[in-house]
């Protein structure tokens, strides 16, 4: 991992923040030149990918559904509220329902299609930018040279069209693909590119085939957020001694809680585990990078005092800067969702202590094939953790390492495990009793 250093500095802050909005700038007016006509609507996404995209487009409008329903009530016959219908399942009567996520200093109503093309503009400028550095991390910078990191997309085109056209298209072989779905009508499938060759395969198709890159949020299995957080499934803390003191009873809590971690199809299939875990500390290595820097940048400018950072992270983004629900939006976001996800960045893996207790405990297992890994959070044959705030038992840590491995263009899907035991989820059974 790199470092900051204990000393004085200020002229490498003000170079970063400088060199980063240039970034965004620059390759904000590129991604919009890819026309929508080639990209995939919200509606149509989500009929192929189900996803916590759809829990967190929910949680994010489901603010400012109650906020508008009030203020509608109230203000009948205010002008200022942008509004739809919508027919609810199970109402004799239409309500007025609007999906927004909106800052109340504009007077603009953001729908969960707005959301949605945020999302997909911020994916596109990550794709457009994101390249291992000299040093070996991910980095954010203006290339024109085709040389970024392919990220994985979704493509779909029209039923007629070969597969194998498709992916002889980009290069690929048929094990560097996934085949997502198809009938008479679509056919869609999973792929890594870097940006430029995407465009130059999109465009030669025209308009037959269409495609955006994988937003991270879609990489998260549905309903995980909400499982990591649940008392049930929270990584109990219990120092080594107590461990050694507790009887069965009090250890049937104590199951192995795993995040598995899929590879995209070009990345997995290796041969040898080792091959296999040189990958997994490539990608630890660098969301731990970017949650340093996520750190230092939340440092208020008296405490950078202390600091100076280390030239090797110049170009490295921070958690926050590349996860799409804190990316596309300001600090003065009024919405308890987004809310949520700064706080979870900020008291995990990018608050001081960037949960090293979780890190140093956690174990590696290979699946079946090298096509995906499980992060073993708590080993039942490893050490305790001796401190609360940094170890896996801080949900914090939990959740924003998901969403950390999500932004990662090596990640295909992020979920968490839950044992079974004779039929029964044992986590909500845990819950249901408390």
């Amino acid at each position: 991992m790199i470092t900051l250093h204990g000393r004085k500095t200020s002229s490498s802050t003000i170079l970063l923040l400088l060199y980063v909005v240039t970034i965004l700038l620059v390759v904000s007016s590129s991604a919009q030149q890819f026309s929508t006509e080639r990209s995939l609507s919200l509606e149509d996404f989500q009929s192929v990918l189900r996803s916590s995209l759809d829990n967190e487009l929910d949680k994010i409008t489901d603010e400012r559904i109650a906020t508008a329903l009030e203020t509608a009530s109230i203000h009948a016959k205010s002008k200022t509220l942008m509004r739809r219908r919508a027919y609810i399942q199970n109402r004799d009567e239409d309500v007025i329902k609007s999906t927004a996520l909106s800052d109340r200093s504009s007077a603009h109503v953001y729908t969960s299609e707005d959301i949605w093309d945020d999302i997909i503009e911020h994916s596109w400028r990550l794709a457009d930018t994101i390249k291992r550095g000299e040093g070996s991390s991910l980095t954010r910078a203006i290339y024109t040279d085709g040389e970024t990191l392919p990220s994985p997309f979704l493509v779909c085109g029209e039923g007629q069209l070969d597969f194998n056209d498709i992916v002889a298209s980009f290069n690929k072989l048929e094990d560097d693909v996934i085949h997502v779905s198809s009938s008479h009508k679509t056919l869609c499938l999973v792929l890594s590119a870097n940006s430029v060759k995407f465009r130059e395969v999109i465009d030669s198709f025209a308009g037959r085939l269409v495609g955006v890159p994988l937003p991270d949020v879609s990489k998260i299995h549905s309903g995980t957020i909400d499982e990591v957080l649940s008392k049930g499934w929270s990584v109990p803390f219990m120092h080594e001694s107590e461990r050694k003191k507790s009887n069965a009873t009090e250890l049937i809590n104590h199951w192995e809680r795993m995040i598995i971690v899929d590879f995209t199809p070009e990345v997995g299939g290796m041969k040898e585990e080792s091959e296999l875990l040189e990958v997994v500390n490539i990608i630890t290595n660098d969301i731990q990078d970017m949650a340093e820097v996520g750190w230092y940048r939340k440092m208020d400018k008296e405490e950078k005092q202390k600091y100076s950072l280390d030239e090797r992270t110049i170009d490295i983004p921070s958690l926050s800067d590349v996860f799409s629900l804190t990316a596309i939006t300001t600090a003065e976001s009024d919405n308890q969702r987004i809310r949520f996800w700064r706080e979870v960045f900020k008291k995990g893996m990018e608050s001081k202590h960037v949960c090293s207790t979780m890190f140093s405990t956690l174990f590696v297992r290979a699946r079946g094939g090298y096509y995906s890994f499980e992060l073993v959070l708590n080993p039942t044959d490893g050490p305790g953790s001796q401190e609360y705030e940094s170890s896996a038992s801080n949900p914090n840590c939990v959740a924003s390492l998901i969403a950390a491995l999500a932004v990662h263009p090596y990640v295909l899907s992020v979920k968490a495990n839950f044992p079974i035991y004779h039929g029964w989820n044992v986590a909500q059974l845990i819950d249901s009793r408390k």
